[in-house]
C-alpha cells in the first residue's frame, strides 16, 4: 500500500514509561521532533475524543500538527488522527502506536495510514524513523536522572 508507513523499534524501557512519553505533553516536547528544530508547543488530552496540538519550529518555518485521540488503551495502544500542512498537505491521516512490553523492554510499532500521496508517505517514513530513533535517548536520560522519575 502506498499510503502506509510502519516503523518498529525495540526500546529498553517498561511499556508504561513509553506510553507516558507518548501522552504527556511536557515529555513529548523533549523527543517528538524528527530533525533540526524545536517542538515549541505541545498540548495533549489523551482520552478518546480528546485533542492534541503540536507546533514545530524549523529552518523552513512553522508546522502545526493537530489531531484527536480515537483510542487510548493504556499502556498498550494509541490511535489518533494527524493533520499538518507540511506532513499531510492539510489532510487528515491516522496514526496507531502499539506497545508490547515485557519487563524492561518494549516493542513499539508506529503505523501511519491514510497519507494522501507518495510524497507524504516518503516524508512520514523519514520523520517517524528519526522520531523513533530519538525516543531511546530520551527514555535513557529520564532513567539516568534518578529513581524518582524526574528529568
Amino acid at each position: 500500500m502506498t499510503d502506509v508507513v510502519r516503523v518498529t523499534r525495540t526500546l529498553r524501557a517498561p511499556v508504561t514509561e513509553v506510553f507516558d512519553a507518548w501522552t504527556d505533553a511536557s515529555r513529548l516536547k523533549q523527543w517528538l521532533n524528527p530533525g533540526a528544530g524545536t517542538l515549541a508547543e505541545a498540548e495533549t488530552d489523551p482520552v478518546a475524543g480528546g485533542a492534541f496540538r503540536f507546533v514545530k519550529l524549523t529552518a523552513d518555518g512553522v508546522d502545526e500538527v493537530t489531531g484527536r485521540y480515537l483510542v487510548v488503551d493504556p499502556p498498550h495502544r494509541l490511535v489518533f488522527t494527524w493533520q499538518s500542512g507540511v506532513s499531510t498537505g492539510g489532510r487528515e491521516s491516522q496514526v496507531t502506536v502499539t506497545l508490547r512490553g515485557e519487563g524492561e523492554t518494549t516493542e513499539m510499532t508506529i503505523l501511519h495510514e491514510r497519507l494522501p500521496a507518495a510524497q507524504y508517505r516518503d516524508g512520514a517514513s523519514r520523520a517517524w524513523t528519526a522520531i523513533a530513533a530519538r525516543l531511546p535517548a530520551y527514555l535513557t536520560g529520564r532513567r539516568l536522572a534518578g529513581s524518582d522519575g524526574c528529568a
